[in-house]
Formats: structure tokens, sequence, C-alpha cells
């Protein structure tokens, strides 16, 4: 099927919130030339992209010569279209991943996405990265009063391996309501999460990039990646662009959605999904301030979600509506094109708000920006992270299924150490289960 297909960025994207301050690196480049070689190459200019240049180049006496490459205008993929905001995933799919997995496992894939509030609040402060960064608590509620909630969380309080589990707080009955602020619950969850600016966060990482030597180029679309012959290059790579060609010791794929555009072993691997996000703000009519929300959300209905985030000026980001939007829609799976949203998106969201919060229910609101954008869905849930098994010096950091905000940073700091220190994926730390591995590429789940 996707033999037939095309799985490059395309023109002329919706337009986010998030890019509403470009940034005078927006559509920057480096050199008006390509260098004819390099040390490492890095494809893809979004969080991926950006913290693995970030850890490859900090503090290392003796960094590589980096070569980053964004087919379109910096942090224009899912990374500048996303819902801002940073949730680790307690408890949601904690019995399938036991089952999976084992206790141990599912408990590492818990505390390894919880590290990331810590390890983003430390790089933001540290390299002084204004990306509205705001440490809070999610609340998660479910509508078809399922009880999973409850079930994940009893069960998830059981494995000892779960650090900081006295964190994550179970309210019942009609605490729940008051809490969560939603009618008609009668439990919610909290924990630990944090809200950004994305797109800022990227800038931000990748103008310190550009102080350590890296060398940035915007509108540069990688058409092409081949490894020379053995007694040619050694290893080293061939990256075809729109503008020319460039060798590399070592290739870093940080395309997330578009990955099998390069490396078509994830033909059946990662697939590209469209979702949507909305960017709510007081209507013009309205003169009072928004009413205020103490946490970011989930708000579940069974196995569908939405999650929102409010902004410090009070406005609110919303994504999801797969409920409405999804089922039955071929223009969702297996598609690229990020130029068009969904028919019904603003009927969906329009009056969003009021209907799912009891304190906004006399509040006027407007939707101001509505877009799309493309994840990487993978076939197990799990990004695909290391070096490939069959091509020397190509790694691979994709596949974050709509939840890369808690996994991409530590998932590239390990990447970072391949590259650097020669480490094999398996050394650095990261879960077993978002390792490349000969099992995972030999299972097809789609």
């Amino acid at each position: 099927m996707s033999k037939e297909k095309l799985y490059f960025p395309v023109e002329n994207p919706t337009n986010p919130f998030w890019l509403s301050e470009p940034s005078e690196i927006h559509n920057f480049r480096s050199s008006s030339e390509l260098p004819e070689e390099v040390d490492v190459v890095v494809i893809g200019g979004g969080y991926a992209g950006s913290s693995t240049s970030y850890f490859a180049l900090k503090d290392n006496p003796f960094a590589p010569k980096i070569l980053l490459l964004e087919a379109r205008s910096i942090c224009s993929g899912a990374t500048g279209r996303n819902g801002g905001h940073l949730k680790p995933d307690y408890y949601s799919q904690y019995l399938e991943f036991v089952e999976k997995y084992g206790y141990r496992e599912a408990a590492e894939i818990i505390n390894f996405e919880a590290a990331h509030i810590e390890e983003m609040k430390s790089i933001v402060e540290s390299e002084g990265i204004d990306c509205d960064y705001v440490l809070t608590r999610a609340c998660e509620v479910d509508y078809s009063n399922n009880h999973q909630i409850e079930e994940n969380y009893y069960a998830m309080q059981k494995n000892p391996w779960v650090k900081d589990k006295n964190l994550v707080q179970l309210i019942l009955g009609s605490k729940a309501a008051i809490v969560s602020k939603c009618e008609g619950i009668d439990c919610c969850i909290t924990y630990p999460a944090c809200s950004i600016w994305p797109y800022k966060l990227v800038i931000g990482l990748l103008k310190k990039c550009l102080e350590l030597g890296l060398n940035l180029q915007a509108n540069t679309p990688v058409t092409k990646i081949e490894q020379l012959p053995d007694g040619e290059g050694d290893g080293k790579w061939l990256i075809k662009t729109n503008r020319g060609d460039v060798i590399t010791s070592k290739v870093v794929l940080a395309t997330n959605a578009y990955t099998k555009a390069l490396a078509p072993e994830f033909d059946d691997k990662i697939i590209p999904t469209k979702g949507t996000v909305v960017h709510i703000v007081r209507d013009d009519s309205e003169s009072r301030l928004p009413p205020h929300l103490p946490n970011t959300y989930v708000l579940r209905d069974g196995s569908y979600y939405d999650y929102l985030i409010n902004r410090p000026d009070g406005s609110v980001i919303v994504g999801g509506g797969d409920k409405y939007l999804y089922p039955f829609n071929p223009n969702y799976s297996d598609v690229v094109d990020d130029s068009i949203g969904f028919e019904n998106t603003e009927k969906y969201f329009n009056n969003y708000m009021a209907e799912k919060f009891y304190t906004w229910q006399n509040y006027k609101t407007k939707i101001d920006y509505s877009w799309s954008g493309i994840m990487g869905f993978s076939n197990d849930t799990l990004p695909y992270v290391g070096e490939s098994l069959t091509e020397k010096n190509k790694y691979i950091i994709a596949g974050f299924h709509g939840h890369g905000m808690p996994r991409v940073l530590l998932c590239a700091k390990a990447i970072a150490e391949c590259i650097c220190h020669n480490k094999t994926i398996s050394e650095t730390g990261i879960p077993e289960s978002f390792q490349l591995n000969k099992k995972r590429m030999e299972i097809n789940l789609i």
C-alpha cells in the first residue's frame, strides 16, 4: 500500500498557535552552501533533532561536527503542532505493559517518563530558555465511568519499582467533580505534569547548539540516504537533499511520522497519523477574565480522549476529538498532509469549555487557531530508539505515538551517547521496550 505513496512533509501546512511568534532562526541557514562532509547529520528540526544535537554538543570537548537538516521551517512538524503538554503516563497503559513486558519494565516506562519533568526543568533553567514552562498537575477523568482508572491505579500502586507513586492521587465520589470542575464523574486522578511552549523550547535548544558549532539548515528536505559501498566510505552515508549531497560518518533520523520516507523498513512500524488541536480564547463580547483551571487535563471517554492545557494568559490549548472526528475517516491514518484539518473540528470544539467544565458554562469563548499535525504512531505504541540492525551508523529516534513530550528528551540523550561515545542503545539506560531490536523489527502488529 504505502509503496505507492510519498511520506515527505508537504508544503503550506496549517498555521498553529505555537508558531504565532516566529523566531529569527525560523528559516535559518548557517551557510549558503551545504558542507561536503560532516561527522553527524541529524534529519529533523523538532524536539528530537534539537535535543539530540544539544546533548551531543553540550559539555563535550570532542564534540562532533553536526549538520541538522529540516525539510521546512524550524519546528514546523509535530513538535510545533502538539498540545504543549508534558504528561507522564502513570497508569493508563500500566496493566497492558505489565502483561507485555512484566512488572519491572512497566515501572521503568513510568519512571522514565516522570524523569522528564525534572530534566526539562533543569535544562530550561540552566540555559535560560523562555518557553512558558509551568510545573503543575494533570487531572484525568473518564466520562464512561468504567472504573478503568481505579483498576490501573491500584495495580500500579502495588508495584515496588514505581518511584514517586505517592505523588499520584486518586479522588473518588463527589470530590472528583470538585477537583476536576467536570460534572457527571465520580472518579479522577491527578499527578505531576508540566505545560510548555514547545516551539520556543526547540528554538532555545537550537540557539544554544548554534553557539556550540551546529550547522543548521532549514528548508532543506532530505530526499534519500544511501550507505556508501564497502571500501569507499567505511560505513559512511551519502545524504541527498534538494540543495546538494553531504557525506557523513553517522546519520540520525529524528523524523518521527516521516521515517519510512527515508527508512522503508519502518513501513509497517511507524504510521503517520493526523491529529487536530485548537487554541481557545475569550470571545470579543466577553469582558470577564477566563475562569481559572487548576490543572492540565486529559478527558477520557473509554478509549477516546482529549487533552488540554491552560495558558498563562487564560487561553486554552485543546487537542483530540478522536471519537467524533476520526472514526470512519480515511484521511487521518497513513497520511502526511497537515495542510488541511478535519471538516468538523471547529464544530466539535466551538463550545467545548462550557460543555466540559461547569465553571465555564456562562463564559463566551471562540477559536482563534485551528490546525493539524502528523504524529508517528508505532505498531506497539512505543518509540523506536537505537542503531539500525542492518545498516551501521544509521540511528533512529522516532515513533512517539502522540506521546513524545515525556519520552523524547531522554531518548535523545541516549542517542547522543551512542553517536558520541560509541555506546550501544542497551548501555544507555532507556527502557528496553523502547530499544530498536530484532524482536520488535520482526513483529508486525498492524
